[in-house]
């Protein structure tokens, strides 16, 4: 590690994935810079992987698949496991930054205090960052520490404090001394912790459903789950069906069968507005699924199920975290013996003694002798009835997420990437300042989403040699890849990831034509761009960042995805579907260009570029700003 410099010509930080790759572009990919004003990573953590690193727990491992979790020119090998351990990916993580050589620029142990712009820059130094030395408990370690930068990349995570609602009896208001034990899950790390406990686990996400399997196999001696609307469960591999007499045991990871051709690449802007893949994609998977398992509410899912109008991708993040799901179907599995003929999920052997996870709603309160308090279940979910039994715990596992803070940020910055007008990256009003890895997928990863938004901000923040513009027009288009949140929801920071990763690629003039792809590379690369799925290492075929790596990848890796896949699999999951939105893409084409045809001979306005008129998720427009290229603050 070189000495922490007083000027950086960029400063990153956050040491997870996204600050990881983000120094890495920087890096190869950056402005040159004078001597000892290279850029820098700093990390408040003693050590780089963010909250694979540091908010991680036994057993844990990645409900995204490698293949697209990794970086686009930074691959596991074949041979890996699909769903490596949090500390296999971590290390992971060490080897990336030892073989791109920015180890060096990574200085741990110092916690960003302020940001804030210095009132006359010089030579465009003007964000001044004080950062305080810190050790293991995150106590002062020494004078604090000023840097002055040209750019700030802010990658701090989803993931980072906790989010702890307060609920009356257990941590707010009159705390009986009969009170049950409670800690959010950032502080769980062992089975240990649940073993011959009482356990009732607060929320439906992953690591709750992670927590509350765990609590069967340590064992506890009973296991709640508090859910407040309901989940969506997928497991993250296609596995154990039964299909007319046969078992598929295909160990396809999920987020790997969305195709590329016409569900992201050639997709008309009307159909991208509109969501209508989303909603044909969500009402046959329903449909599948019935038939498979018996039920629509999710992959064999029977309890805890979300009202029926809000069960598909465009709604919600799927929770691949399918363990628990066995006890949670216990008391309510009702699947026909007729059905169960035709097909049905195969469960894995469960542990002695049938064990079982009780559904509840999320609970009011605790009273004085330590008793959760519960409010009914919402209307879809009345077949559960364990809210009106005793529910005494021992432990509670606050699985309620994280928090996002911003009071280090000074005045005139974006408070945060909802702020942020272009991708949720950055704003035109200061270019030099990016947050990367602020959003999250429903059903993918947030590390290539991380690099495909650093590629943007990069361009953006960059000057081209030519002249004082930036390298690539701001993105005027609409902001297709929101997922449809409940207005009321805590999180509204969902995308679509192929869409997402799609439309930062025609904005960085990275996605690929079906012609260029045949001219340059042949059939072979193109056939497996078609059928593939939106993986970041398609999106270095061409454009600005380029790699003579990716042809290589292309056509083993992700080849092999398809292949896995199987004839059947290829036909039912690719060719129908591609064959099915190719019509529906080419009859908004003719529809626009006939309109576009008949509007000056009928007195008709032109065909509308937006059919929406809406307003994005976070506030943004997504009707088209002016287009061109503007200097750069």
């Amino acid at each position: 590690m070189s000495p922490l410099p007083k000027r950086a010509s960029t400063l990153v930080v956050g040491g997870g994935p996204a600050g990881l790759v983000s120094l890495k572009y920087t890096v190869e990919y950056g402005d040159s810079w004078p001597e000892g004003e290279e850029p820098v990573l700093v990390e408040m953590e003693d050590d780089i992987g963010g909250t694979f690193r540091w908010r991680g727990y036994q057993n844990a491992e990645l409900v995204s698949s490698k293949q697209l979790t990794c970086f686009s020119d930074f691959r596991y090998p074949l041979s890996a496991p699909d769903h490596p351990s949090l500390p296999n990916f971590v290390q992971y993580l060490h080897s990336y930054a030892e073989h791109f050589g920015i180890t060096p620029y990574i200085h741990a142990s110092l916690k960003l205090i302020s940001l804030t712009y210095v009132s006359s820059p010089s030579n465009g130094y003007k964000h001044r960052a004080i950062l305080q030395p810190v050790n293991s408990a995150k106590e002062p370690a020494g004078d604090t520490i000023e840097v002055l930068a040209k750019r700030v990349i802010i990658t701090t995570g989803l993931h980072v404090t906790p989010n702890i609602p307060d609920i009356r009896g257990l941590n707010a208001g009159t705390v009986s001394t009969k009170a049950p034990e409670w800690i959010h899950s950032s502080s769980y790390k062992s089975p240990e912790q649940l073993r011959d406990k009482e356990v009732l686990v607060l929320g439906a996400g992953e690591t709750g459903m992670d927590v509350a399997y765990e609590s069967v196999m340590a064992p506890a001696k009973k296991v709640w789950m508090g859910v407040r609307t309901g989940f969506l469960s997928f497991p993250k591999v296609l596995n154990n069906f039964r299909v007319f007499g046969f078992t598929f045991n295909g160990n396809l990871p999920i987020d790997g069968l969305i195709t590329n051709l016409f569900e992201d690449a050639y997709v008309h802007p009307w159909i991208a507005q509109s969501h209508l893949r989303w909603f044909i994609s969500d009402m046959v998977i329903k449909r599948v699924l019935w038939f498979l398992t018996g039920t629509q509410a999710g992959c064999n899912q029977w309890a805890g199920e979300l009202p029926s109008e809000r069960q598909g991708r465009a709604y919600v993040f799927l929770n691949k975290s399918a363990k628990a799901m066995q006890f949670i179907n216990r008391p309510f599995y009702s699947l026909s013996p007729i059905h169960k003929l035709l097909a049905h999920y195969i469960d894995p052997p469960p542990p002695p003694g049938n064990p079982k996870i009780d559904i509840v709603p999320f609970p009011k309160s605790f009273d004085g002798e330590g008793r959760a308090i519960f409010p009914a279940p919402p209307k879809h979910r009345s077949k559960e009835m364990a809210w009106k039994e005793e529910c005494k715990p021992d432990l509670v596992v606050l699985c309620t997420g994280y928090r996002q803070e911003w009071d280090w940020l000074g005045p005139g910055y974006p408070q945060g990437p909802d702020e942020c007008e272009i991708r949720g990256v950055c704003s035109e009003k200061d270019l030099s300042v990016g947050f990367i890895g602020f959003v999250r997928p429903g059903v993918g990863a947030i590390p290539p989403i991380a690099e495909m938004q650093t590629q943007l901000f990069h361009l953006l923040s960059t000057s081209s040699s030519a002249s004082e513009t930036t390298n690539v027009p701001i993105p005027t288009s609409p902001e297709t890849y929101h997922l449809l949140h409940s207005p009321t929801g805590r999180i509204q920071y969902g995308v679509d990831h192929s869409t997402y990763m799609s439309t930062l690629a025609k904005d960085i003039g990275s996605a690929p034509s079906l012609s260029e792809l045949w001219w340059e590379y042949g059939w072979f690369t193109l056939f497996v761009y078609c059928f593939g799925a939106a993986f970041p290492t398609f999106y270095r075929l061409t454009g600005p960042f380029k790699s003579d790596k990716a042809q290589r990848i292309v056509e083993t890796e992700l080849w092999e995805t398809i292949q896995r896949r199987g004839l059947l699999g290829n036909i039912f999951m690719g060719v129908i579907p591609m064959m099915f939105y190719a019509i529906i893409n080419i009859s908004a084409y003719l529809l626009e260009k006939t309109w576009s045809l008949a509007a000056p001979l009928f007195g008709l306005p032109p065909p509308p570029v937006n059919i929406t008129h809406s307003i994005g998720n976070h506030g943004h427009s997504n009707t088209s700003r002016t287009k061109g290229k503007i200097k750069p603050i």
